[in-house]
């Protein structure tokens, strides 16, 4: 098997910057009990890492699910510290559209659905199949990248193309740098 090769841009300002956002935004909301998080499209797991090592929301376990199995095999040196342990982190190579709930080695389902990425995501076939309930966050920007095919403009299309109820945070951040920026948007609630 060939050496996983790093993209460092996983560890730029604007990726660091949206996913600690995304830590503080859920940290504000009281969780009872340990939570079960899978996040979709989930690359290197810095998102995974950033959650578990911060200890502000009791998990159960993360699930980090993405196409690529080289991003997922650094996703698993990155956690090590949690991989070990009965895989309360584990880095899973599998299509987010593919995903079913609730059934065999994903029951039962998470408490918590996170995609950071979802211009990324061609369909909404991801969305549709999280169960009604869960609580989703969601990030998208208004970047354009030849990656990109599903951007937002504002706060308001992230919204209006992930619907959720009991909206419990919706936001943007801008990311101005000297030469170039962006805005990423983010909404979290229930599904």
């Amino acid at each position: 098997m060939p050496e996983p090769s790093l993209n460092f841009d996983a560890f730029s300002s604007g990726q660091i910057g949206s996913k600690l956002w995304l830590c503080q935004e859920l940290e504000k909301i009281r969780f009872a009990q340990p939570q079960s998080i899978w996040i979709l499209g989930g690359w290197y797991g810095v998102l995974a890492f950033l959650l578990l090592s911060r200890e502000r929301i009791p998990i159960a376990k993360i699930r980090s699910f993405d196409l690529d199995e080289s991003a997922n095999r650094l996703a698993d040196i990155l956690n090590e510290n949690w991989v070990w342990r009965d895989w309360k982190f584990k880095a899973v190579t599998k299509d987010a559209n593919s995903l079913v709930y609730g059934e065999g080695e994903s029951s039962p389902p998470p408490d918590i659905v996170i995609n950071t990425s979802t211009e990324h995501f061609e369909s909404r076939e991801w969305f549709e199949r999280i169960p009604k309930g869960v609580i989703v966050a969601l990030q998208s920007n208004d970047m354009d990248h030849e990656d990109h095919v599903a951007n937002v403009r504002t706060t308001a299309e992230l919204e209006a193309r992930f619907p959720l109820t009991d909206r419990l945070y919706s936001g943007e951040r801008p990311f101005v740098y000297p030469t170039w920026r962006f805005r990423r948007f983010m909404t979290i609630g229930r599904k």
